[in-house]
């Protein structure tokens, strides 16, 4: 019953912090995180940078049709979300992403936030 899997991205700027859901989209989540870092200059700027994990998300590797698939909302994962794979958690504010534990700094801008 689908693939599902979340990003969440967190940030000072935010209230709560925002989440992607993608119903079929797999490891698709840690790809568009990587694929991103990889190349923005809005570590920092955490408004373009959701908006460009959403892109590459949804549009890109999801090829989304803005009709089904895709979600976006607030607040924190918690167990009780069904994954089917690991979600990616994303710091805006320096670029550093965690995935199964582990925290990435591969993309990280230190000292900004």
């Amino acid at each position: 019953m689908g693939n599902r899997a979340f990003i969440q991205i967190d940030s000072t700027q935010f209230d709560l912090p925002v989440i992607l859901y993608g119903h079929y989209s797999g490891e698709d989540n840690l790809t568009a995180v990587q694929n991103v870092l990889a190349r923005t200059g809005r570590i920092g700027d955490p408004s373009y940078l959701t908006a460009q994990l959403f892109y590459e998300f949804a549009l890109v590797l999801g090829q989304y049709d803005g009709e089904l698939s895709f979600g976006i909302s607030s607040g924190v994962l918690s167990d009780k979300d069904w994954q089917d794979v690991p979600a990616v958690y994303v710091n805006a504010d320096t670029g550093e992403y965690k995935y199964k534990g582990v925290v990435y700094d591969d993309y990280a801008r230190m000292g900004l936030s």
